[in-house]
């Protein structure tokens, strides 16, 4: 379900707070009573590190994507 809808790529980087309302959105679909959290990844297969992202002239957290299981 959810790990069919999930796209993200070896070396992709995105904040955690991105990646958690793509999580939530997703639960919300499919009625799933949890709190997203960016830590949720790995249960979709996904092996990720804490890595900062640069925007404009902030490093915000977020976390690249190592690889897919």
């Amino acid at each position: 379900m959810i790990k069919n809808e999930l796209h993200y790529q070896t070396g992709d980087r995105v904040t955690n707070k991105e990646l958690k309302a793509t999580l939530q959105r997703l639960y919300d679909k499919y009625q799933i009573k949890e709190k997203a959290k960016a830590t949720h990844i790995v249960r979709y297969g996904y092996l990720t590190k804490r890595c900062k992202i640069r925007i404009g002239d902030k490093r915000i957290d977020g976390v690249e994507f190592i690889s897919q299981k």
